[in-house]
């Protein structure tokens, strides 16, 4: 369900940026304020893509970390701009929900992605791509204990 929110998501802040930020920012979208929403709403896009067919515990972790990142910084740059810090906050605040719900989905999904029945098809190619990826990544990202712990 929340690949499909975070797709959601992504497509609002592509297709209507201004709103948006008018909305929670409270004041006029700017030409840079546009574009990074936007940008935003790309990496959301494929992010939801990415986690939205049979997720294991490697990628949601990924997808979690990613979130997680997104958070801090939004955090960091909150505390040196000003006119921005309520957009910031606000992106932040999502971004560590998102990443939180990625942890519990992490937690209680497998280990490996499900063995699909044909061979040849390019959805199961992709998913085993994507796992051995995200696995590579969880190694070098994630401690021992909790890779060992988390089943990734």
């Amino acid at each position: 369900m929340i690949p499909w929110v975070r797709i959601g998501y992504g497509v609002v802040l592509l297709a209507v940026p201004d709103p948006v930020l008018h909305l929670v920012s409270g004041q006029v979208a700017t030409v840079r304020g546009r574009a990074v929403t936007r940008f935003l709403g790309l990496r959301l896009l494929a992010q939801g893509a990415v986690t939205a067919v049979a997720p294991d515990a490697a990628t949601l972790a990924v997808s979690a970390e990613t979130d997680l990142v997104h958070a801090a910084t939004m955090l960091a740059w909150a505390a040196v701009d000003r006119r921005s810090r309520r957009l910031t906050l606000f992106s932040g605040a999502l971004a560590a929900l998102f990443g939180a719900a990625d942890v519990v989905q992490a937690r209680r999904a497998p280990s490996e992605p499900p063995r699909a029945a044909g061979t040849g098809d390019l959805l199961p190619t992709l998913v085993r791509l994507r796992h051995r990826a995200a696995t590579h990544i969880v190694r070098h990202t994630l401690p021992g204990g909790v890779r060992a712990g988390g089943r990734t």
